[in-house]
């Protein structure tokens, strides 16, 4: 081993703690990549796993309006003379959900023969097709004749996976209760199968007949599924088969389906990966400051080594070679502390999925391989990167000069107001990138990690320049506080980068922050002025199923009750177009309902006249998400076939990121025939008690039908409840990230002042009493972390612009208006406070009792 390599051991083994501060700061970095990536995999592989179930063996489907399929079409296809028909199998289903307790589930209603006959290659062969019902497909669970019949013979019967059975709990044979459309349901499970997998957690199979009375589709399907063979005589089958079908359905692929609907997560997973991504550049400027001190540390013992005979490739190499190893161990550790970390996330982002996409359950954590390479590549490389600058310039310094603390902080100066400039061009970049990048959501990250990328490299020159400043300004009172504010500004080479790090984090907080809040208080506003009505009444269930709708002797049982003055009724769907699926709330309005709609494109009083002749409002998101307008069409498929609807304006709405179409009832009753009603919107009379009509209508619909029955004000607080769910993970992402710029800034004033013990033990002598250096310690420590809290202001102020008006807008189409409070950044300001002091605490207490020989002493 040389003496190069013995003096890095020697000196790694004499500060462990700065060592280790530094791979905790690393390892949180990756970890937060890990833990987004667990999430959202095991999100996605249960999305995944759950179309395998509805889906089973079927490569298309036949899929219709809201109303969905009349059943007759699918006899007609079995019986219609198709040229090589054999190889063509198609199996009608049924789906919809259902509330089992507390728990939404799906159902699915299947014919057995033909879904069986569709997942097997060889459907001519019963026994064939049997073996694969008990491998997990839609026709899982009858392995005898006895249980085949009861499926056929027996009312009420399912089939579930063991592992729901024993959730719910319901043995086999056991019975349990359904609410489907508000309405009760007994339900009796005949089988239950053991080597179901994840893929049927959370699915009820029952036949097509029993199906199609619980969610009162009689005489209507969902879908019908086909297999189609690869290649040329698959698509001449399907173009056969287009030719025969009704101008209102369609074909699709089940995995482009697929793909579509995990889709409308992207700019979610997105927004997740961008804040990960922001703990990993905070962890590289902690590691590049880690490194940058230990170098700085050793720089006397390398320049001696260097005069001895040590060449430059001989340093580079040993100080990569320590980042190497840093890295790696911190690649490991961040992908264990991942994992952990994601479990916990993984309840968060399915959570957020089923509030804002569609129901998903998740059982399984899912680690892909690809985010362990990942982590490692990404551990490794964060740490060459940010050891690459130190290394090199201290392998390329002369000798003599490594001697020199003034030639380093000369240099951490020069250097400093070099960052100064590239700051002023990083932003001036971010603010050139944003103007002409059009829609683009990655040039809108690109932006903001730009932003706060500026105000990391303006930290250190505005810590030098208030450093300078505030020793005259205390100068003529103090001369200790003086020495303390020139000890900072001389000293950038040790804490310039700790405290660009923490600032760079402090301006994400402050960020954050802003948007969230601006963002609640726009909900707030929005709700307030958007509910009109008194009382809201739906059926439970998916907002945009065909079985979730009011039943009409209910309806008018609700609407006698006495202080019902009048009523709004909807009914929301969603509805196929060219441009994929159109969230569609069809409502019959009142006159006073429609000053809860902002036109923020278009003219209300026009709009309105042109809405109650036909055309359709849409929503921000939507008309962002198609880039159209007012004077513009949207094309929606109807059961006449695909009709270019115009559009009479453009309203803000904050409850779907996809967007929504606003049409009038009855216009949607003549293009789709839905006579359904889902949600009414009741105002009563003046003087009448909201808490007392509640029970009346509650009392009406008792033992007819379970209803959502919730005033205003409690949908508001539901509403704001979704809300501050959705934002948990955001705040744990940039806690994340604040924590590792925290440990970062620990890490390298504890060092810098522990450096100093020989230069604080000379301040005793002169007369510096113990209190009055722990004072000093203190004094400075907090006067870096308010400096790093007064970067991060306007930083982070910019950063909430970008957040608000680029990211959100182009990620959603919403526009958000901004609002300000000081709790935004009180939270930055008490992170700032509390690892400065937590910096100061341990040096301040060992100089101040610290024998001033061993101070002194110079080995």
């Amino acid at each position: 081993m040389t003496s190069l390599h013995k003096a890095s051991l020697r000196h790694l083994w004499r500060h462990p703690a700065q060592l280790a501060l530094a791979l905790v700061g690393l390892s949180l970095g990756v970890s937060t990549i890990v833990a987004v990536d667990v999430a959202t995999a095991s999100a996605q592989r249960a999305f995944e796993l759950s179309l395998q179930a509805v889906n089973g063996a079927a490569t298309h489907q036949v899929a219709g309006g809201p109303y969905g399929i009349d059943e007759r079409l699918y006899v007609r296809l079995r019986a219609a003379p198709l040229t090589g028909r054999a190889q063509l199998e198609l199996a009608p289903v049924v789906v919809g959900y259902v509330a089992v307790g507390e728990r939404l589930m799906q159902l699915i209603g299947i014919d057995p023969p033909a879904s069986a006959a569709l997942g097997d290659a060889r459907a001519d062969d019963p026994t064939e097709a049997s073996g694969d019902l008990r491998r997990g497909t839609p026709a899982a669970g009858l392995e005898d004749a006895a249980q085949a019949r009861r499926w056929f013979t027996e009312s009420a019967a399912v089939v579930m996976s063991a592992a729901t059975g024993r959730e719910l709990p319901v043995a086999q044979g056991g019975t349990f209760t359904l609410t489907i459309d508000g309405v009760r349901r007994t339900a009796r499970v005949i089988a239950t199968i053991e080597d179901a997998g994840p893929a049927l957690d959370g699915v009820l199979l029952t036949d097509i007949a029993q199906a199609q009375e619980w969610l009162g589709m009689q005489g209507r399907l969902s879908r019908i599924d086909l297999r189609v063979p690869a290649g040329a005589p698959g698509e001449a089958l399907l173009a056969r088969l287009r030719s025969m079908l009704p101008a209102d359905l369609e074909i699709h692929g089940t995995r482009a389906a697929a793909r579509e609907t995990f889709a409308m997560t992207d700019a979610f997973t997105t927004n997740l990966r961008a804040m990960s991504l922001l703990a990993l550049l905070v962890g590289t400027l902690l590691i590049y400051g880690a490194v940058s001190f230990a170098v700085l540390q050793r720089r006397p013992i390398i320049a001696v080594l260097r005069a001895l005979g040590a060449t430059r490739r001989q340093v580079l190499t040993l100080v990569l070679g320590e980042a190497v190893v840093l890295g790696v161990a911190g690649a490991l550790c961040g992908a264990l502390l991942g994992l952990a970390i994601g479990r916990g996330l993984v309840g968060l982002v399915s959570q957020t999925i089923n509030d804002l996409y569609f129901v998903l359950a998740v059982k399984e954590v899912r680690l892909p391989p690809a985010t362990l390479i990942a982590a490692l590549a990404g551990g490794v490389g964060t740490a060459l990167v940010a050891a690459l600058l130190p290394a090199l310039e201290v392998a390329g310094s002369a000798p003599q000069l490594g001697l020199a603390r003034a030639v380093l902080e000369r240099r951490a100066a020069h250097v400093a107001r070099r960052l100064a400039l590239a700051s002023l061009l990083l932003a001036l970049g971010a603010g050139l990138l944003i103007a002409t990048s059009g829609r683009s959501l990655l040039a809108g990250f690109v932006a903001l990690f730009m932003m706060l990328i500026a105000a990391a490299a303006a930290t250190p020159a505005a810590l030098r320049l208030l450093a300078q400043l505030a020793a005259r300004l205390v100068a003529p009172y103090s001369a200790a506080a003086r020495l303390a504010c020139a000890d900072v500004a001389a000293s950038l080479s040790r804490t310039g980068v700790a405290i660009a790090a923490l600032g760079m984090a402090l301006a994400a907080m402050i960020g954050v922050a802003i948007m969230v809040q601006s963002f609640r208080e726009s909900l707030r506003e929005w709700l307030q002025r958007s509910m009109r009505a008194d009382i809201y009444v739906s059926a439970p269930g998916v907002s945009d199923s065909l079985e979730r709708r009011l039943e009409p002797q209910v309806m008018r049982a609700l609407l006698a009750v006495p202080g019902v003055r009048a009523y709004s009724e909807g009914r929301r769907m969603s509805v196929p177009s060219p441009a994929g699926p159109v969230d569609l709330n069809a409502v019959q309005l009142v006159r006073e309902s429609y000053a809860g709609f902002v036109f923020t494109r278009g003219n209300p009083q026009s709009g309105w006249a042109e809405f109650s002749r036909g055309a359709v409002l849409i929503s921000e998101p939507l008309a962002w998400r198609l880039s159209i307008g007012p004077r513009d069409h949207l094309t929606l498929t109807t059961d006449s076939g695909p009709r270019a609807f115009a559009v009479a304006g453009v309203y803000r709405e904050y409850g779907n990121d996809r967007g929504e179409a606003l049409m009038d009832l009855g216009e949607y009753r003549r293009w789709w025939h839905d006579p359904g009603i889902a949600a009414l919107g009741i105002y009563l009379a003046p003087g009448i008690t909201v808490a007392e009509v509640v029970r009346e209508l509650r009392a009406a619909a008792q033992g007819r039908q379970a209803l959502l029955i919730r005033s205003n004000a409690d949908i508001r607080d539901l509403s704001m409840r979704i809300f501050e769910r959705t934002f948990v993970i955001t705040r744990v992402l940039y806690w994340l990230a604040a924590g590792v710029a925290a440990i970062g800034l620990v890490s390298a004033l504890l060092a810098w002042e522990l450096e100093r013990a020989r230069e604080l033990a000379l301040l005793r002598t002169l007369g510096l009493t113990p209190g009055a250096t722990a004072a000093l310690i203190l004094a400075q420590t907090t006067f870096m972390g308010i400096v790093a809290m007064l970067a991060a202001i306007p930083a982070g102020f910019l950063t909430a612009l970008v957040l608000t008006d680029v990211i959100n807008r182009r990620a959603f189409g919403w526009q958000i208006d901004l609002h300000l409070t000081a709790a935004q950044f009180a939270n930055a300001f008490w992170l700032a406070l509390a690892a400065a002091l937590a910096a100061a605490l341990y040096p301040a207490w060992r100089s101040a009792r610290a024998p001033l020989a061993v101070g002194l002493r110079e080995e």
